[in-house]
């Protein structure tokens, strides 16, 4: 009886560290993620949105992090999440801008229609500073890496800001302007399960040669459109200009077939001629009379 007793408690205390372990070793599964994407603001608010800079730290890249700039309605009940991802600039100095990508316009019209509004700066640029995570050459061409990059970044700061008491678990839109736009599309391809809807403006990337200072790499944009679209399932919305002297109608076409042929939900809305080149539609205040009704009609589809 004695040694049947002594058998039992082994066995229990054994039951018992195997299931401590197992509970600390899920807290430290959970707990890791968390950590790396905590988010704390820096300053006060500011402002009649409410203007604030966020930190969210970056998983996909140990030890850095990206700087995001939020704009809140006045009341402090959780609001759906509109997340913003800039262009890049010809003129290298302006990407480091610590308002780049802050079209207050635009901020303004989503604010008023009771969104949250996070600019995020993408890693290189900004308020994130330090290097650039995309990386792009002509003799290799390889857009799919820049856009997973980019959209690494926008994925952090929506499970960040996600997680503020303020801020809508579910229903996100990711509004993206050029190789913000890219950036968003890749975001559709890894179905981030907080968003909702994508829209792209003007979007996609081209590289220049550093040997001929030729545009390179077009054919290779359109392959990796349609690499984006077999994974695709997030809606997206494509708005692009007639007059857009970065990707005029033909080239914005063959992306949008593309993308769509492979798989990817998708609508294209082709605007007008604007201004000296269609490409600012987003950034030009003058351009919203323009995107407003079709920007409007599909995100009320997740409101």
């Amino acid at each position: 009886m004695r040694l049947w007793t002594a058998v039992r408690s082994r066995l229990a205390a054994g039951a018992i560290i195997r299931c401590l372990g197992l509970v600390l070793l899920l807290a430290a599964l959970l707990a890791g993620p968390a950590q790396a994407q905590a988010a704390r603001p820096e300053g006060q608010e500011s402002g009649p949105h409410r203007e604030q800079v966020w930190r969210i730290g970056q998983p996909a890249d140990d030890g850095r992090s990206i700087a995001a700039i939020v704009f809140r309605p006045p009341d402090d009940s959780p609001a759906p999440l509109v997340v913003m991802a800039h262009h890049t600039s010809a003129e290298a100095a302006r990407n480091g801008e610590a308002r780049h990508g802050v079209y207050p316009h635009a901020v303004n019209w989503f604010v008023e229609r009771g969104y949250v509004v996070a600019v995020v700066h993408r890693r290189g640029y900004g308020l994130s500073g330090g290097e650039r995570a995309e990386r792009f050459a002509c003799r290799r061409p390889n857009h799919i890496a820049g856009g997973r990059a980019d959209a690494a970044d926008l994925g952090a700061a929506i499970d960040a800001l996600t997680s503020q008491p303020f801020v809508r678990r579910g229903g996100v839109i990711v509004v993206g302007q050029s190789t913000g736009g890219w950036a968003t599309l890749a975001l559709a391809a890894e179905n981030h399960p907080a968003v909702a809807g994508i829209v792209n403006f003007a979007g996609g990337r081209l590289g220049r040669s550093g040997e001929t200072g030729g545009i390179c790499a077009i054919d290779e944009l359109v392959r990796d459109a349609a690499v984006l679209g077999r994974r695709a399932r997030t809606p997206t919305l494509w708005i692009y200009s007639d007059n857009d002297r970065s990707f005029p109608p033909a080239l914005a076409r063959r992306l949008y077939q593309a993308f769509v042929e492979a798989g990817g939900v998708a609508e294209f809305v082709a605007m007008p001629a604007f201004a000296h080149d269609g490409h600012a539609l987003l950034p030009d205040a003058r351009g919203i009379p323009l995107w407003e009704a079709a920007v409007e009609g599909f995100i009320l589809r997740f409101r």
